[in-house]
């Protein structure tokens, strides 16, 4: 595994075990190898290198990733020491020291020395030594002295033992680990490495052997590898020596006495470090000097490449002018060959005009007053032409300042200067036709506040030549007018920069208006911003004039054209189209741009009537049309046109004809004109919809044709709500445009075939045909609830409004005046019910409309629901045939005064009606019947049918609480009967049939009253089962001398039985109405008759099982 610089190495966790790895095997052979060698293996060995491990795989890592390889040298050192000595605590010490020592070591390391080549000169060589070898030895010896004494031994010999040892061993290894890099390995050249390697131990050995003084022999060697072999080389060399004399020192090869008395067996191994330091410190400065050298070596390669294989021609020349190294590019520009340049001076091939200027600079160059200077100048080729050259000129002096050589660079500029006289031979012609043409050339740099302006600019803007163009000055010349333009269109060009063209006036000294013609284009900086502007100004007041006074007179012809509306055409001599105006467009159906060429008879289709003979000889003139000629003209597309035709003729100035003109006027314009009157006088101007009249037109058709057999027909009268509301507060705007919403609204909810129509104010009318009123309210219902839903904006505000409707069938002898009345009456009661709601028009609306008066109010209604002031009444219900068995008893509700005077029922019940109060009044009536009253009637073995209101009916809390009434009542469902009026399974089945379908599944029975106006309801009643139905009381009272009403009751008698409904009919006041009831066959009657009226109370009280 390689090892890195420190800032590129350990940041992978394989890289940091990998190494620690490694560094726990290092650090335990050298142990082993240590302590082996050491004469002295109880204590303290005087020749220690797992430090100088440590401290290498420490400097190429983080210290954040330090802990692994510490923690692994640490083991390695331990291991070692408890194989050779057994196990003990003294290892474990040592090694802490000698880890904390390698730490302190490689943080200073880490801050004094290159991170990629550490040892790469003398003065890092030293810093390592200082750090590696004094201090931190120094350091650990006294940690070590001082935590782990030697028995019998003064402190300095541990000191000086511990510091011997670990600066030999980090001096002798440790620039190896810090020299390796990841090219050493591919640079190493073993041959030279184990040849010079064997040498150095082999003389070594002799010398230590043999000569006196050893170890100045043995530096010899050493002191030959560092300066013959590379720096990694060099210190293995003095490694493997070191290596070489302690084996031998530990094998008892070597016998020599110990320098000092006081040193002992230290003696032995200060030489080893004083022949390293000079070795180590040879190898470093040549190591320096091999990368110096390449680097020389490096840039005069890169020199002599640029020299070579320039572009552009390069030399070098002598002070005295001698061209003393040339390249191919220059060669090529001058037409010499190197060997022929190099016999000349440049002096020889320089164009005599340019000579002076040449050598003046070149003075000035060599007496120092310049550093480079740059000419343009003209070198004479080989073959006799001029070339000229932009010269590039430095002078190269030597150490003691004297000039050495020229560098010369040049290019050939030959072409650009035949550009540049090519435009200025076209600048030339261009300000002479500039000249000529009146045109004035301006630039204007960005940065400056001045223009760049020719002669012709100061003539046009009536300024004297010394006077000084400014954009302010340019400013106070334009018409006050045209000031704010012309500085929103500069600053939209500096915003985006292109081509433009600007006209705009100035006023001149004398007072006159001149149009200037201005057009130009913006030039871009390299980072794209505008750096100038450069354009031309021309006078355009004469063409303006021109211009102006031609465009007046085509404006006045186009304009009566236009204006007269009557179609122009004007033909040539041949009778081919030349013009013809818009209204003659319009009028032949044949635009202007493919009828000019055409014949006219082409074009213009003239007949007498629309399908009379067609007209010949067009442009014949003068001629007279007969009185009963009808001209019609035919258009390309099918259309026709009344119209009256003239001819005239166009002559030249000679009176040639050269033409005719064809005037073509439509007469259609009256007829269409009346169609407009007409529709205006039947619709709606705002909403576009007939207006009342044109609806009371087709109401009477309506009624006309809705007589049997056809469909019936329905007429809505539909009414906005809260509509003034919007036109009060957001105005009659807001309210027009909410109309037309409206409008447009329910147009789309319609049938193409129904009738709307606006009858005035926020009113409008429908005539939906084929439709049933039931069907109509249904239709009427999403109407009214999609005019509900409809979000009206306005201002930045919504307002929302509604819609009630009245629904009235068409048909019958009724007039237009009484239907309608119908239908605004309903409409009237569905507003009074709460709004947003749709009513079929009853009879017995426009009774309650018309005794509203009469009627109780509102407060007196609510008083006497709250005081109580109700009775229930009973009338017993059986057979015909024995009327004294009663089937069941109906209920009736009678008011009582505070006297106890009964008071009229039918007041009571239509003001509760009108006020909406009903579902109240018949939450009391179940209340009564079905809590206060249950176990009587239970006991009695009753039962009892509940007349329930439409409108209670259909309010859904209602329903919910009836259902739950009669889940809760202890009186059985059995017997229980509900009455409801027709209309409620009809009309109301949607809303009601679920709740009526619910109470029969719990057992109470169902009785639908005032049958009879229509056979055909059993077919509507669908799946809706009905158990009792009460004939309508019209056909009653007379069934027993009417014979249509007898047959209507049969009738319907029988269509109930065969849906096996009972039937009930009554009151039969007189023995022979139920005599007549008996014969038809009705299941049940009441009336007279049968029972009279009794309060509820009583019937409580007397008779049993409800026999009397």
């Amino acid at each position: 595994m390689e090892i890195s610089a420190p800032n590129t190495f350990g940041t992978h966790k394989g890289v940091v075990l990998t190494h620690s790895l490694l560094v726990a095997l290092a650090t335990f052979l050298l142990a082993l190898l240590s302590l082996s060698l050491s004469s002295e293996a109880s204590h303290f060995t005087p020749l220690w290198f797992p430090t100088a491990a440590a401290i290498a795989v420490l400097y190429r890592h983080a210290p954040r990733h330090w802990g692994l390889p510490l923690l692994a040298s640490g083991l390695g050192i331990v291991l070692a020491s408890f194989l050779l000595f057994g196990v003990s605590a003294t290892p474990v010490k040592l090694a802490a020291i000698n880890l904390l020592e390698a730490a302190v070591c490689a943080l200073l390391l880490r801050r004094m020395l290159h991170p990629y080549d550490p040892l790469n000169d003398l003065a890092s060589w030293l810093r390592f030594v200082v750090c590696a070898v004094i201090f931190t030895p120094l350091f650990s010896a006294l940690l070590a002295a001082s935590l782990v004494p030697a028995p019998g031994q003064p402190f300095w010999q541990p000191f000086g033992t511990w510091f011997i040892s670990e600066a030999i061993g980090v001096l002798s290894l440790a620039p190896i680990g810090l020299s390796y890099n990841r090219r050493t390995l591919t640079a190493l050249n073993p041959f030279p490495l184990l040849l010079t390697l064997m040498v150095t131990l082999a003389f070594s050995f002799v010398a230590l052997t043999y000569l006196p003084f050893p170890f100045t022999f043995v530096i010899l060697p050493l002191l030959w590898a560092a300066i013959a072999l590379p720096r990694f080389e060099a210190f293995t060399v003095c490694f493997c020596t070191l290596l070489l004399i302690t084996v031998m020192i530990s094998l008892g090869l070597l016998h020599f006495q110990a320098s000092g008395k006081h040193l002992g067996d230290l003696g032995l191994y200060l030489p080893m470090l004083l022949i390293l330091i000079p070795a180590h410190a040879m190898a470093v400065v040549m190591h320096a000097f091999r990368v110096e050298k390449q680097h020389i070596v490096e840039s005069e390669s890169r020199f002599r490449s640029a020299l070579e294989y320039s572009a552009i021609g390069m030399a070098l020349v002598s002070p005295q002018g001698k061209w003393l190294q040339v390249n191919q590019a220059l060669c090529a520009l001058l037409g010499y060959t190197p060997e022929a340049l190099h016999k000349l001076t440049f002096q020889e091939i320089t164009h005599p005009d340019d000579l002076t200027a040449d050598l003046s600079q070149l003075h000035d160059l060599l007496d120092g007053h310049i550093s480079s200077y740059t000419m343009e100048k003209r070198y004479i080729r080989s073959d006799g032409q001029t070339v000229w050259a932009l010269l590039a000129v430095s002078l190269v002096r030597d150490a003691e300042g004297l000039p050495l050589y020229f560098i010369s660079q040049v290019e050939d500029i030959s072409d650009l200067k035949r550009s540049q006289a090519e435009n200025n031979r076209l600048v030339e012609r261009i300000t002479l036709a500039n000249q000529v043409g009146g045109v004035g050339i301006w630039e204007w740099v960005m940065s400056q506040e001045n223009f760049t302006w020719d002669q012709r600019m100061f003539e046009l803007y009536d300024l004297n030549p010394d006077q000084t163009p400014t954009l302010a000055l340019w400013r106070t010349l334009l018409v006050p007018e045209d000031r704010d333009r012309t500085d929103r269109e500069l600053a939209a060009l500096l915003a985006d920069p292109k081509p433009f063209v600007m006209e705009y006036r100035i006023v001149t000294r004398q007072g006159s208006v001149r149009h200037i013609r201005g057009q130009g284009n913006v030039i871009l900086d390299d980072q794209g911003r505008p750096l100038r502007m450069i354009g031309t100004n021309i006078d355009m007041t004469e063409l303006k004039s021109l211009a102006e006074a031609l465009h007046e007179e085509k404006e006045r012809l186009h304009i009566t054209l236009d204006a007269i509306g009557e179609g122009v055409i004007s033909t040539d001599s041949h009778l081919r189209i030349t013009f013809m105006n818009p209204v003659a467009e319009q009028m032949c159906g044949w635009p202007l741009d493919l009828a000019i060429g055409m014949p006219v008879a082409g074009v213009v289709r003239l007949t007498n009537g629309k399908d009379g003979p067609e007209i010949e000889n067009l442009t014949q003139y003068p001629r007279q049309w007969p009185a009963d000629y009808a001209l019609v003209l035919h258009s390309r597309d099918g259309r026709y046109f009344d119209v009256q035709q003239s001819v005239s003729p166009l002559k030249t100035l000679d009176g040639e004809t050269m033409g005719a003109v064809m005037v073509l006027q439509d007469v259609t314009a009256s007829r269409e004109l009346m169609k407009k009157l007409s529709y205006s006088a039947s619709h709606d101007a705002l909403t576009g919809l007939p207006n009342r009249a044109s609806f009371e037109k087709q109401l009477k058709a309506a009624i006309v044709a809705g007589g049997e057999p056809s469909p019936p027909h329905s007429l809505v009268f539909l009414d906005l709500d809260r509509f003034k509301a919007v036109n009060d507060t957001a105005g009659h705007a807001a309210g027009d445009a909410l109309l037309r919403d409206i409008a447009q609204l329910m147009r789309h909810q319609l049938r193409n075939s129904d009738c709307l129509a606006r009858l005035g104010g926020d009113e409008f009318g429908l005539i939906l045909f084929d439709c049933r009123p039931e069907q109509a309210k249904s239709l009427m219902q999403q109407v009214v609830n999609q005019i509900s839903q409809h979000p009206f904006y306005w201002e930045g505000k919504i307002y929302r409004v509604g819609a009630s409707a009245g629904i009235t069938r068409i048909g019958g002898d009724a007039k237009s005046s009484e239907l309608l009345a119908q239908a605004d009456i309903a409409c009237y009661t569905a507003k009074h019910h709460g709004r947003g709601q749709v009513y079929l028009y009853e009879a017995r609306q426009k009774q309650l409309l018309e005794r509203q008066h009469e009627l109780l109010s509102l407060q007196e209604v609510q008083t006497i629901v709250s005081e109580g002031q109700l009775r229930l009444l009973t009338r017993a219900v059986a057979p015909p045939a024995t009327p004294l068995s009663a089937a069941f008893h109906q209920v009736k509700l009678q008011v009582m005064a505070p006297d106890d005077r009964p008071l009229p029922h039918e007041a009571f019940i239509a003001a509760a009606q009108l006020y909406g109060l009903m579902p109240d009044i018949d939450r009391w009536t179940v209340a009564q019947l079905l809590v206060h009253c249950a176990d009587d009637i239970k006991r009695k073995g009753l039962s009892l049918a509940l007349p329930l209101a439409t409108d209670s009916l259909l309010n859904t809390d209602f329903q919910r609480e009836l259902t739950e009434r009669v889940r809760a009542s202890s009186l059985p469902p059995q017997a229980l009967l509900f009455s409801v009026d027709e209309a409620v399974v009809l009309e109301h089945a949607a809303q009601c049939r679920a709740c009526l379908r619910e109470l029969q599944q719990l057992g109470c029975r169902l009785i639908v009253n005032g049958f009879g106006h229509n056979i055909n309801a059993f077919d509507e009643l669908g799946d809706q089962k009905i158990d009792i139905i009460r004939v309508d009381e019209r056909f009653i009272t007379n069934v027993h001398c009417n014979q249509m009403d007898e047959l209507m009751v049969s009738m319907l008698n029988g269509a109930a039985h065969r849906i096996k409904a009972q039937t009930l009919a009554g009151p039969a006041h007189q023995p022979v109405t139920l005599q007549a009831l008996r014969d038809i066959g009705v299941d049940l009657a009441d009336g007279d008759q049968v029972a009279l009226e009794q309060p509820l109370a009583v019937l409580l009280s007397d008779g049993y099982f409800g026999i009397r």
